[in-house]
């Protein structure tokens, strides 16, 4: 064999074993660094998780991984994972991290939950002023409020209430207190509420103003579709009054009326005079009558 092509055989064969000398070992170092290295506890994909699936703890599981390879956001807690949807696919192996999954409502704060433009006001409120305790986190209410007003009748000032509508379609933010009754145990005395509603500052405003002039409100509950808001025209005496004979007036006044109307008939009837004395007369088996005079 030439001489030429054996140093160059030999050559590839010494580059070789060179090259494989060095990888193993870079291998067994690393190793060796890794296995000494810090290591932390994070949870791991046991399954492929498909985005909008519920992760339940059947498809994660705790795996130990060295603190350099933590992926930010990394979740290390089964409380903060189990129950939440994925936002994007999470793969086998692959750490959970917040930022593919969705932040649950208990988990949201009560700033996170407050619309744009509105600001979250709490106020005290009787449990049978708002629907008997029956509404909950994520209802929308109207507020109606009952207030005193200055009128002037026949020259003299008089005070008396109003009912108005307030406000339409409010976001309930939270409610505490008029815990329900358990089973088997007597129901618990009534307690007021404590409601926290999302309003705009200028409601705000209004509403702080009427309460502190002592003022009442009351929650009415919407359906949940029902979004429309209607004009409403404050209520007083006298609106409750052309209410009632506008729509049950004339069955109010067909009643009144007709007391007179029998009177009248009664009046109208004929007064008839008494019948006139008679005698009666029996020849045999003959009856007969003779008027006395």
């Amino acid at each position: 064999m030439d001489k030429k092509k054996l140093s160059l055989i030999l050559a590839l064969v010494l580059a070789g074993t060179g090259v494989f000398m060095i990888r193993n070992y870079i291998a067994q170092t690393e190793k060796k660094f890794i296995k000494e290295e810090k290591k932390a506890y994070v949870l791991v994909a046991t399954v492929n998780i498909a985005a909008g699936t519920t992760i339940d703890s059947s498809m994660i599981k705790f795996d130990a991984v060295p603190e350099r390879y933590v992926q930010p956001k990394a979740l290390n807690s089964e409380n903060l994972v189990v129950g939440k949807r994925a936002i994007a696919d999470i793969f086998p192996g692959e750490q959970i991290m917040s930022t593919k999954l969705t932040i649950s409502v208990r988990d949201m704060s009560l700033a996170m939950r407050t619309p744009q433009g509105k600001r979250a006001i709490t106020v005290t409120i009787p449990l049978l002023s708002a629907v008997g305790g029956k509404i909950r986190p994520g209802d929308y209410v109207d507020v109606v409020g009952t207030f005193s007003y200055n009128s002037q009748v026949e020259g003299k000032q008089v005070v008396e209430p109003v009912s108005v509508t307030l406000f339409q379609n409010v976001l309930l933010l939270g409610i505490e207190g008029g815990a329900p009754a358990e089973r088997g145990k007597p129901a618990p005395a009534l307690t007021d509420l404590v409601v926290t509603l999302a309003l705009s500052p200028k409601e705000i405003a209004l509403l702080t103003y009427a309460l502190d002039g002592q003022g009442r409100i009351r929650l009415v509950l919407r359906p949940p579709l029902e979004t429309a808001v209607e004009p409403v025209p404050p209520v007083e005496v006298n609106t409750l009054w052309q209410y009632v004979f506008s729509n049950l007036g004339q069955e109010f006044l067909a009643t009144k009326d007709d007391k007179p109307h029998i009177v009248k008939q009664q009046q109208e009837k004929k007064v008839e005079p008494p019948p006139a004395p008679s005698m009666e007369i029996y020849r045999g088996t003959q009856k007969s009558s003779m008027i006395l005079k």
